[in-house]
């Protein structure tokens, strides 16, 4: 008989490689409280109790908790409801009305040591983390840990994590390509960080080093630590080159098409793009116009 299989993911946002291109959720326009979110149209907060030092607060689709306070963790949970629905309509081109089966789970974490311990290895330089369960195309489990304290949570992590578990609901039966998932979650970064991440690639692209995108396309691994940079510089890049080329939820549609007949199908369904080859040639001579000749 078939096994069930359960496939778990986790991501990070690093401090150091953030991101590129395109505006970042419009959502954050409507939170000038900075930590605490003053949007007016977030689902209303279901139950609020205490579960030992930290305080949890449940809308229709998260569990937040914090060791802080109860108004950081309301702040988060609201916004969280409507930054989901936001991202959902932008790259799946749906409202995502129906309540997820199982709450997301998100944890502010005040101290350093308590995040760390939480999200493991590669922890200590990152500020937010998240993970999808899934088991035969659905999924039954999400969480998202952040780093609260003196971190500005709602732009420096939740959008690029809580784009990851969105956009695991439609790719639950195969999750998407690192480059995609990391890219589009990019997308959603802080201007600071994608500015840094431009940086970061413009500055491959004059070494000479930036890979092929056949290299980049073509692997579901992460880089060793020291290409990091160079793979979150590029994956942002290329996306953003997509996403010019049709829309967010076009690109979505894209990466579905691939994962059945393969990208170079995929590119002339969807992009008029003969091939990967031809995709890498087009990519290159708009990095050139921004960053100059390598």
């Amino acid at each position: 008989m078939m096994r069930a299989v359960s496939m778990q993911f986790r991501v990070a946002a690093l401090y150091v490689v953030a991101i590129i291109f395109g505006e970042p959720t419009q959502l954050l326009a409507h939170c000038g409280g900075g930590q605490y979110c003053e949007c007016s149209n977030a689902a209303a907060v279901e139950r609020c109790f205490r579960a030992g030092p930290s305080f949890v607060i449940e809308t229709a689709n998260f569990q937040v908790s914090s060791d802080e306070s109860e108004v950081r963790a309301k702040s988060l949970a609201r916004h969280a409801e409507a930054l989901r629905r936001e991202l959902a309509t932008k790259w799946l081109g749906e409202e995502l009305v129906a309540p997820w089966a199982s709450k997301c789970r998100i944890v502010l974490h005040s101290k350093r040591a308590s995040y760390a311990a939480a999200v493991g290895r590669g922890g200590e330089r990152t500020v937010g983390s998240s993970l999808v369960q899934s088991d035969r195309g659905q999924v039954i489990g999400r969480r998202i840990d952040l780093l609260g304290g003196n971190e500005n949570f709602l732009t420096a992590a939740l959008p690029h994590e809580l784009t990851h578990v969105v956009l695991a609901e439609r790719f639950a039966n195969q999750p998407l390509p690192r480059w995609a998932d990391e890219g589009i979650a990019i997308f959603e970064d802080s201007t600071e960080k994608r500015a840094r991440h431009r940086e970061v690639v413009e500055e491959s692209w004059r070494r000479g080093t930036i890979p092929h995108l056949s290299q980049l396309m073509g692997t579901d691994m992460y880089p060793p630590t020291d290409r990091w940079g160079e793979f979150y510089g590029q994956s942002g890049s290329l996306t953003q080159f997509l996403v010019e080329k049709g829309s967010p939820a076009a690109l979505v549609t894209f990466l579905e098409r691939a994962a059945v007949i393969g990208y170079d199908d995929a590119l002339r369904d969807c992009y008029g793009i003969d091939s990967v080859a031809a995709l890498d040639a087009q990519w290159r001579q708009q990095l050139m116009a921004v960053a100059g000749r390598p």
